[in-house]
């Protein structure tokens, strides 16, 4: 049968003899290219040239002709495919015989990459994979449609102006479900106490609190987004007193690889936003010196801070301080964490931490908004978040925020705001348009 038949004896020996030297290639191409002269035939180059099309609608290749008959050929003759693949020369095969010449042209263009089914998607992405880019190129031919399915051209929707609180549901007080959201008691943190600058020691936050929340978001983008409270759809709420009546709190965290020596805080990562109304009861419930200090951190005062050797002016919303804890902390510790993980749970866990200088501020028509960016935060700090991003989906975090009193006149300490976050998982969520 062509190439085959006319091969003498003792071929195949010569020709491994002759790999050893690196010119297997050049006696292939030599040997079946003078074997097909004579059965040359002009009326079977279309069907030959639509084979190969067909084959490589996949793959670009850049090999000519004659190197695709040649590897054609033997490959045909090596696999006792011939009869297949002259049927689809001649236009008289079926579907599956079709199949069996393109998996035949497909093994022998790729020696490499084992397939035994038809070209498919996931076939193509894995071409993709191994190939490299400048051997592949994936595009929908004409005369097919594109897939109805997003998803494969845009992983991540992109959302934009969505209304607060809508990515996330809510969840009753008490209650326990995944994925959500649910109030807070703020007696639950502890805070510095009436007599803390005389004993050091930390009570229970009164049972009031300066804002309620009303709805939690996650997005995601490819830079962190500043002033988030810009595209995001906030109820309207009657303004009325010294302070605004909507918090919004933004926490940038970072989703990129954490390098000790790089030079720029920014990249893919994703924005959890949480919203609160202000207290009706807050002009009863709150004390005056709290109120007092609100006012002051939202009109970005300053004050004087002692110091050695001289005093300083430093800003009052540099008070601004984080409170967070793990509730499930026994159910985390059963989960594969080394020793270390382990003790920097229990350590760190419910201890709080003053926000400065890793903050920004946003002073809106009707809103009050705080950045908390935690790409630029040590790099301890950030490998321990970075190792807590796929442990968020099983732990429940309470958050809060306070300012911090350094005069006894400004004790006790008053939660600002509060929530409740039960198992968030940040996969699949809404890239947010800007």
């Amino acid at each position: 049968m062509g190439a085959c038949a006319s091969r003498p004896k003792g071929w195949a020996l010569r020709l491994s003899k002759k790999k050893k030297n690196g010119r297997q290639r050049r006696i292939i191409r030599r040997r079946v290219s003078s074997s097909n002269r004579s059965n040359f035939n002009p009326q079977l180059q279309g069907s030959m040239d639509g084979a190969w099309f067909d084959c490589t609608s996949v793959m670009d290749s850049e090999r000519g002709d004659e190197e695709f008959y040649s590897v054609y050929d033997d490959v045909v003759s090596l696999n006792g495919s011939e009869s297949a693949i002259q049927r689809t020369r001649e236009g008289g095969a079926d579907e599956s015989d079709r199949m069996q010449g393109l998996v035949v042209v497909q093994n022998a263009c790729l020696p490499c990459l084992p397939s035994t089914s038809p070209l498919s998607v996931d076939n193509k992405l894995s071409f993709r994979k191994r190939l490299g880019p400048s051997r592949l190129s994936f595009k929908w031919r004409e005369g097919h449609a594109a897939p109805a399915d997003p998803t494969l051209v845009s992983p991540r929707a992109v959302v934009k102006r969505p209304i607060a609180g809508s990515t996330i549901p809510h969840c009753p007080m008490g209650k326990r479900m995944p994925d959500c959201w649910s109030p807070l008691e703020p007696n639950t943190f502890k805070v510095r106490g009436r007599n803390y600058l005389r004993d050091k020691k930390k009570e229970l936050a009164p049972d009031c609190a300066a804002y309620y929340p009303f709805g939690v978001d996650i997005f995601l983008s490819q830079r962190k987004i500043d002033h988030i409270a810009r595209f995001v759809e906030l109820p309207v709420v009657n303004v009325d007193g010294d302070v605004p009546s909507i918090l919004v709190v933004n926490v940038q965290i970072p989703l990129y690889p954490i390098s000790m020596f790089q030079s720029e805080h920014d990249g893919e990562g994703m924005n959890l936003v949480m919203y609160f109304k202000l207290s009706e009861s807050y002009s009863k419930d709150l004390p005056a010196h709290f109120r007092e200090s609100l006012t002051k951190f939202i009109n970005d005062e300053v004050e004087r801070v002692r110091g050695f050797p001289v005093d300083t002016i430093a800003p009052f919303r540099e008070r601004l301080k984080i409170l967070g804890r793990i509730v499930n902390v026994d159910e985390l510790s059963k989960l594969n964490l080394n020793a270390a993980e382990r003790r920097l749970m229990n350590a760190c866990n419910e201890k709080p931490v003053l926000s400065r200088p890793q903050h920004e501020f946003y002073l809106g028509e009707n809103y009050f908004e705080i950045d908390l960016d935690l790409h630029r935060f040590s790099y301890v700090s950030r490998k321990g978040i970075e190792s807590f991003h796929e442990r968020m989906k099983l732990s429940i975090l309470d958050f809060g925020l306070t300012i911090q009193g350094n005069k006894a006149e400004e004790l006790p300490e008053h939660i600002l705001c509060c929530v409740r976050l039960d198992e968030l998982d940040y996969h699949n969520r809404y890239n947010l348009g800007t």
